[in-house]
């Protein structure tokens, strides 16, 4: 059976009312018809596909002919020769007779025709149900057409009235510059006059300064003597504070060494006894302990960095070590590196333990590590604080609703790709809380352009995200409020914004959509441009541009650039600035590519995770958190399982957000395989820490490794110094 492609209401019309007033038309037949009346060639299987779909095909095999049916003729009175009335008599009752023997044929045949309409009548009430839902689509698609006509036929219609009272304007002009010669020269005759009155002010002005400066003077000297004879007290006070100070704080640190040196000893005795199984600690005397080596930037390490990247988008390493430093009265800055060597330990082996100095950044001997993981045990609850920490850095939300002063609601997802009809929209666009509401303070609290990816869909502009680039940035409609919502939609927190920067936005289009929904005004040339953001020479173009929505009667123009990646080539992507200040064309570039920096792979995918959504019956699935277990985790685990689960949850979070589906299935020890074991090669520059995975040509997760960069490099994950991650790969 052949496919019936998307015709025309008129032809399939044409089809079947042909079909139902001759039965015996074949497809070829029709076909011929519909060229010749209709000018549109429909295939042979489509019309024969349609006729199967309507119940309107003829039986197989050969059709009998219809055979005549004997009519038989009445009985007619024997005329018998009579009398002139008898014979007009009986001439009345034969009319009488036929014509009662006519209308009982007729009646017979009008019952006849009468049954074949209701036969009929009723086929067509089967095929009007069967039809009723592609009815509904067409009169639906045939009224989006009207409705668009019209407001094309109102655009023309305000188009042909603003011309006119652009002539009017340009009379009116005319006359106004008319006016303005007179009135310039008025103004350049009150100019001189004013500058002659600003000389004679401007003496007197400057002898009123020297009079000011000579007072100022003497009053800074009255403070001078009087800061010096205050100053002597002061600094004899503050000297004898700090050295008050300083002497406490040698008394507490001396107390603290020892009382480690205590503890550490209790450790040792304690470890002696412990099962031969178990790590044995090798304690140094303190004059043989080694420092610390601190590594190069520069350096080859292990491609565990891509966990150490994520634990920087997450927080983690920084949260547990804030709890710590409280717990023990430090500088969060002192042991950050030692807390990360804790937790990342878990990846590596014995044999291997370098290979965490590496990818700390610090070489630690190992018994410097044994007696700060001995100090952080002690800590009262610490199992049970750490796990809270983890499970709330792994609380996702869904997306956040921008609240308008006027009270409307913009919805978007919480990875800020766009902005959707509602909140329902892929599971693949969640994001953690903290990274979201960190995002958030970025663009509406520090005043950084919002950069969302594209608005979804192709053919006509979505009314949402119209609505955003109506409201955006106006002074009187400013958003109010962020509310974050959850995986069930249900609200998480609200984060007034009472006293928030203007806010702008920056975001692309496709060459390929919403074609009926926008006009381009003006294009200009295309030069090469260096875009230092992403390391890439693209040619740029000027382009202004209306956008409107028939549904809203509203248009706006917006201005920005356009992208390609050779001269000779079509358009590739237009980036838009929306109430933002004037800016170059390789500085708006810089802005949305350092954000979408492989926007053409990130468009597929972006659509693959909204068709997946879309065909899976909108099926919502969560990051598992809650299957770590980590509300007993703390109450019934060591510290070093807890630091190692938490390094699975960083592994499950990538193979959920950043790898593709196929990875959702495995574990660590797959990812270790193909990811972590990988030497990564380290070059530092003034704003990025380059990671080069260096792989060989035929390696076999190549194709997995180059979507897994492209989407961290979309999260712009920043290490502790500021400088910004970027992941790339390389051959040996």
């Amino acid at each position: 059976m052949g496919v019936v492609h998307k015709l025309k209401p008129e032809v399939l019309s044409f089809i079947i009312e042909n079909k139902q007033n001759n039965p015996t038309l074949s497809c070829r037949h029709l076909t011929s018809l519909i060229l010749e009346q209709l000018h549109i060639k429909v295939s042979k299987s489509s019309i024969n596909a349609i006729f199967k779909e309507s119940n309107l095909s003829m039986p197989i095999g050969r059709r009998a002919k219809e055979k005549k049916k004997k009519f038989k003729m009445p009985v007619l009175p024997v005329i018998e020769p009579a009398e002139p009335n008898r014979l007009e008599d009986l001439s009345n009752k034969i009319a009488e007779e036929q014509a009662r023997l006519a209308a009982e044929k007729a009646a017979q045949e009008l019952v006849k025709i009468k049954a074949q309409e209701e036969a009929k009548l009723r086929e067509l009430e089967r095929i009007a149900q069967e039809a009723e839902v592609k009815r509904k689509r067409e009169e639906e698609a045939l009224r989006l057409e009207e409705e668009k006509a019209g407001e094309l036929a109102k655009i023309k219609a305000l188009e042909e009235a603003r011309l006119h009272e652009l002539e009017e304007v340009a009379k009116i002009k005319a006359a106004e510059e008319a006016r303005l010669r007179e009135l310039e020269k008025i103004a350049h005759e009150a100019e001189e006059k004013i500058k002659r009155e600003e000389g004679a002010r401007k003496l007197a002005a400057e002898k009123a300064a020297q009079e000011l400066v000579k007072i100022k003077a003497q009053e800074e000297a009255k403070l001078r003597e009087l800061e010096r004879i205050a100053q002597g007290t002061e600094e004899n006070k503050r000297k004898e504070e700090e050295r008050e100070i300083e002497e406490a704080g040698l008394k507490a640190e001396r107390e603290k060494w020892a009382r480690l040196a205590e503890e550490e000893q209790k450790v040792k005795q304690q470890a002696s006894k412990q099962d031969a199984s178990r790590e044995e600690e090798v304690v140094l005397p303190e004059a043989e302990l080694v420092t610390p080596e601190i590594l190069p930037e520069d350096r080859v390490c292990s491609g565990a960095i891509i966990l150490k990247a994520l634990d920087y988008l997450i927080g983690g390493s920084q949260e547990i070590n804030a709890l710590i430093s409280r717990a023990t009265g430090s500088i969060p800055e002192d042991s950050l590196n030692l807390t990360k060597a804790l937790i990342f330990k878990s990846i590596f082996s014995k044999d291997n333990f370098s290979t965490l100095g590496d990818l700390i950044g610090v070489q630690y001997p190992q018994e410097k590590l044994n007696s700060y993981y001995t100090q952080v045990r002690q800590i009262t609850d610490i199992g049970i604080d750490v796990s809270k920490i983890i499970s709330n850095l792994f609380t996702e939300a869904k997306g956040v609703k921008l609240h308008f002063a006027d009270g409307s609601i913009i919805h978007l997802d919480a990875q800020l790709y766009s902005s959707w009809p509602g909140t329902r929209f892929p599971y693949d666009f969640s994001n953690t809380v903290s990274e979201l509401k960190n995002n958030l303070n970025k663009h509406f609290v520090n005043g950084a352009p919002l950069v969302l990816f594209s608005p979804p869909g192709y053919d006509i502009f979505p009314k949402d995200f119209f609505s955003l680039l109506l409201n955006i940035g106006l002074k009187n409609n400013c958003p109010d409020s962020l509310i974050l919502f959850g995986n069930q939609s249900e609200e998480l927190e609200t984060i007034p914004l009472n006293s928030a920067p203007a806010c702008s936005l920056v975001f692309g289009l496709w060459p390929w959509q919403f074609t009926t929904s926008r006009k381009v005004k003006k294009i200009g040339d295309f030069y090469l441009k260096y875009i230092k953001e992403i390391d890439r020479d693209l040619y740029l173009g000027e382009i202004e541009l209306d956008l409107f929505r028939p549904s809203l009667n509203q248009n706006i123009t917006l201005k920005g650039c356009a992208v390609k990646t050779d001269l000779k080539e079509k358009i590739r992507l237009v980036i838009f600035n929306v109430n933002q200040q004037a800016m170059n064309l390789d500085e708006l570039a810089g802005i949305y590519l350092s954000r979408w920096p492989n926007f053409e792979e990130a468009f597929q995918d972006f659509s693959r995770k909204i068709e997946l959504f879309t065909y899976s019956n909108a099926e919502q699935k969560f990051f598992p958190g809650d299957s770590f277990g980590l509300d007993t985790t703390g109450l019934t685990k060591e510290l070093a399982e807890i630091f190692a689960n938490y390094i699975k949850m960083l592994d499950a979070y990538l193979r959920w957000h950043f790898l593709p589906a196929g990875y959702l299935e495995k574990d660590l020890s797959v990812t270790r395989d193909c990811f972590y074991k990988i030497p990564v090669k380290l070059i530092t520059s003034q704003n990025k820490i380059r990671a080069r995975t260096l792989v060989s040509q035929d390696y076999q997760f190549l194709k997995d490794l180059e979507y897994l960069n492209c989407r961290l490099n979309e999260r712009q994950i920043n290490a502790a110094t500021g400088k910004l991650f970027w992941f790339e790969s390389a051959f040996k």
